[in-house]
């Protein structure tokens, strides 16, 4: 554990949807190893609009350094019908997004701290089948249009962050992760073995707040970016490039990796063993002849330590 000192104290807002407890319980792990105390303020059950919206002295006493609304497709108040017309199904969702939208500029104007919202995950069930996609009276549908118009909000606004549970929830597996038991029982709108993933994405939006942010690649040559060992097979033997299904496994990594690039992320490559530099020019020959967009040749350092630059 690391020293008192090291840790920052920040006052952060739950504002449940659903229950909340071992959200929070969870999140003050992973938030401890990234360096962070965190003192929470914890709303009761489904009282997220009413702890945020209007006057609160509590949480105006607490004064919170960022809130994390912690809602679900169960705050949905109202779904379309199938009997409704377009119009009904636009007031709708209209309302849904005046009602969020109006949450956030209200706790903006009150607290001025970074905000966290949840989208909406997918329903666990269709009623219309694949046509709930694409039909405006499917849930499918109304969700989709509905995170649309967070992720508008989230552009146009600063210090407001998407916690995306819609890609998290179809990661972990919906039916898993929506499992109307738990919601019953407890009123957790996620199963309570997947809290963890839910409470590690949170926790990783408020390190990125906080700027405790670190990433970087540092990988081995062999059997990491190409399929063999160069020292034994011989750069001309090794699996990289379109010719077989192993060889375009590790292109897909390498493209993967060149991906990050974009975001400056340092990709540093070592190998167990130091190359001969006739060895390693081959290699990066080999590398050269592979029109596919792979790392390139300039992108390496000779040596036993590689940085793709």
């Amino acid at each position: 554990m690391q020293d008192k000192a090291a840790f920052g104290e920040k006052k952060i807002a739950i504002l449940g949807g659903e229950t909340t407890q071992d959200v929070k319980l969870v999140l003050e792990l992973f938030l401890l190893n990234y360096g962070i105390r965190p003192v929470f303020y914890e709303s009761e059950f489904n009282r997220y609009y009413e702890d945020g919206m209007f006057p609160n002295p509590e949480l105006e006493e607490f004064r919170p350094d960022l809130i994390y609304v912690c809602t679900c497709i169960r705050n949905i108040v109202e779904f379309p019908q199938i009997a409704d017309d377009q119009e009904t199904v636009s007031r709708k969702r209209q309302n849904m997004v005046d009602r969020f939208t109006g949450l956030w500029d209200a706790m903006r104007e009150r607290y001025h701290c970074p905000i966290i919202q949840n989208n909406f995950e997918y329903p666990f069930f269709r009623l219309m089948g694949n046509k709930d996609a694409s039909d405006i009276h499917g849930r499918v549908n109304f969700v989709t249009t509905l995170n649309m118009a967070f992720y508008e909000y989230a552009r146009n606004h600063e210090n407001f962050y998407i916690c995306d549970i819609n890609y998290i929830s179809a990661s972990y597996g919906l039916e898993k992760w929506s499992d109307p038991y738990y919601w019953h029982m407890y009123k957790y709108a996620v199963a309570v073995p997947a809290i963890p993933f839910l409470s590690f994405n949170v926790a990783n939006i408020i390190k990125s707040i906080y700027g405790k942010n670190k990433k970087a690649f540092n990988l081995n040559l062999d059997n990491t970016l190409w399929g063999g060992i160069v020292g034994d097979d011989g750069p001309e033997n090794i699996e990289i490039g379109q010719e077989t299904s192993l060889a375009q496994t590790y292109s897909e990594f390498q493209n993967y990796l060149k991906l990050h690039k974009q975001l400056g992320v340092p990709i540093r490559a070592t190998s167990l063993i130091l190359l001969q530099k006739d060895t390693v020019r081959a290699t990066l020959r080999q590398q050269r002849q592979i029109p596919a967009g792979l790392l390139s040749m300039e992108s390496w350092r000779t040596g036993s330590a590689i940085m793709v630059s």
